[in-house]
């Protein structure tokens, strides 16, 4: 391992710096008191802009996002979003990557899930730690929660259809699929970790593929990048090793990629601790000074040039020892504003210097046990916010929680279920070469700690369904075996040239729809008029037209002797009429 790290540390020197100014822009943003909870641009990187919903622009900071604010990012960009809530961790946030587009399409108050529309490109969202709120991310077809999971959500779209892919690294993602109109269009389903889906939108969402094997070295060495952090950030209970990690993004960064992987062995309960009382409670506004200074974080021991500034700070006293106000004449006659939160609720008192604020009943919340105040009431000597500390508890034999364990073939994974709760597991899954025929337990009503098994019949053959505009033909074929077509369109309604099909016909191992693709292009109306009858066709330019049909004789008997234009090389809309003698 030692002349394994000692070979990675030039590539760490050269990008470790930034990745680290990021967790601490992270750790300063999501401190502070209990009256601030939003979601922030914590940190960005490159051509990154934020639109708000009455399309005024301006470059990225360190402000609060509102509902409808609009963030894009340039090529080589990115973008640190978090999440401060009343019980949220400041170890997780979401990554906008390069060339990105979100929307903040929901209220992010502190008390429930926020909710981001993915316009274009992808996210990476780090939420291994359990939080009061979190982010979930909507596509144009589906919604992905990202609950105690770390996973990559991307969308984009070509001249057919639409794309909205998942990858799962750690925990477990529920995606619920919505169609145009915003109807939920099946149950929700479970990807379970180090798994790939992908969803497609064609006439409707569908998955493509669900709880799939996948390669790292499928990611991008960006991706693989912010992996590298996150596992840093996470420590042990990441599913991939520093190895594999950097294995993979070895493969990826070449030549023109100048990035260096961030370190790979770290000590995450490594903590600065700062002897100072005091705790800033505004928003920050990072920027890096010329002169770096040493700091340690939770995962990172490096050299961080940051300069924290703020705007108007309150600040909040948290006594570790007697407090000794300030013996000063000035202050005399002067007030402090104790603000006191519960649940998000403020209650604000007046105190004057050194004067002891009135202490509130112990504040009783359905589902929370009242653990005690953040700060002291006593010897006001300066503004002072005092929140109200919670812990969850189980308070009958309803909250208490089972551990389902997940076998899908050779893999297994476990999720987490209320007593009396049903387990969250797919109706559907996908295996290359077996059919899913269910589970072999019942999950609903959890009582107790349980291995539910998927029950898998090997596939000797599969269906494949040959989409021709709005038909479609569904055809067996066998397990690994070509597929043929039904039949082969020459046009569509339109007149548009048949060029292929959208798939591969060869070794069919899933069931697998298939469609059929037409030319785009000038066509031109070519109308026949034959024995008084009109017809019209679409032609592609400079082609030949094709009659309705050819006529032998007309209504009066007379024998059909051709057409008075050519058929070749059509150019403009054209008359063509059948003449007899």
């Amino acid at each position: 391992m030692k002349d394994f790290i000692n070979n990675f540390k030039i590539p760490l020197i050269l990008g470790g710096c930034a990745l680290i100014a990021v967790v601490i822009t992270l750790v300063v943003v999501t401190g502070g008191g209990g009256s601030s909870y939003g979601l922030y641009i914590s940190s960005a990187s490159g051509s990154v802009s934020v639109t708000n919903s009455d399309s005024v622009t301006s470059s990225a900071s360190g402000d609060m996002l509102k509902n409808g604010d609009i963030v894009t990012l340039g090529a080589d960009s990115s973008c640190i979003l978090t999440y401060k809530g009343k019980k949220n961790s400041e170890k997780n946030y979401i990554v906008l990557c390069s060339d990105s587009q979100v929307v903040v399409s929901g209220e992010f108050n502190g008390k429930e899930n926020g909710e981001l529309f993915l316009r274009s490109g992808s996210v990476i969202g780090n939420f291994a730690d359990e939080d009061r709120c979190s982010i979930n991310i909507r596509t144009a077809d589906s919604m992905i929660s990202t609950d105690k999971s770390v996973s990559k959500i991307s969308y984009s779209t070509n001249e057919f259809m639409s794309y909205t892919d998942l990858y799962t690294f750690m925990g477990d993602n529920s995606i619920q699929l919505y169609d145009a109109a915003g109807n939920p269009v099946n149950n929700a389903e479970l990807q379970i970790a180090k798994k790939w889906g992908r969803i497609v939108s064609e006439d409707g969402p569908s998955f493509e593929a669900l709880n799939l094997d996948f390669d790292l070295e499928e990611l991008s060495a960006s991706d693989l990048k912010n992996l590298i952090t996150i596992a840093a950030i996470i420590g042990g209970e990441f599913p991939y090793t520093p190895e594999e990690l950097k294995a993979a993004y070895d493969k990826k960064a070449d030549g023109n990629d100048n990035e260096a992987a961030p370190p790979i062995e770290q000590k995450p309960d490594e903590t600065v601790t700062d002897s100072s009382d005091t705790i800033q409670t505004a928003e920050p506004i990072v920027t890096t000074a010329p002169a770096p200074t040493e700091t340690t974080l939770p995962g990172y021991t490096t050299a961080a040039p940051i300069v924290t500034t703020t705007a108007a700070p309150v600040t909040t006293t948290v006594p570790a020892t007697e407090t000794v106000p300030a013996e000063t004449s000035d202050n005399s006659g002067v007030y402090h504003t104790v603000t006191i939160v519960v649940d998000g609720e403020e209650t604000i008192q007046e105190i004057i210097h050194g004067g002891n604020a009135v202490k509130p009943e112990d504040p009783v919340i359905e589902g929370l046990e009242f653990i005690g105040w953040d700060g002291s009431f006593d010897n006001i000597t300066e503004d002072r916010i005092i929140t109200a500390q919670f812990n969850e508890f189980a308070s009958d034999s309803n909250e208490i929680m089972h551990t389902v364990t997940v076998v899908i073939g050779n893999k297994s994974n476990t999720i987490q279920v209320e007593h009396g709760k049903s387990a969250n597991l797919p109706s559907t899954i996908n295996v290359e070469g077996y059919i899913f025929k269910g589970w072999d337990k019942d999950f609903i009503n959890i009582t107790e700690d349980i291995v539910i098994s998927a029950i898998l019949e090997q596939a000797s053959t599969h269906t494949v369904t040959f989409v021709v505009e709005n038909d479609t033909y569904p055809v067996q074929v066998e397990h690994g075996g070509a597929v043929i077509p039904p039949y082969i369109p020459s046009t569509d309604v339109n007149g548009n040239r048949f060029i292929g099909w959208d798939k591969s016909l060869d070794n069919i191992i899933i069931d697998t729809t298939i469609t059929a693709v037409f030319a785009t292009g000038e066509y031109h109306t070519v109308t026949f008029i034959i024995d008084g009858q009109f017809y019209t066709v679409k032609t592609p330019d400079g082609q030949t037209a094709e009659p309705p049909f050819w006529p032998i004789t007309d209504s009066n008997g007379n024998r059909f002797l051709g057409w008075d234009k050519s058929l070749e090389n059509i150019k403009s809309d054209i008359t063509i009429t059948a003449y007899y003698g």
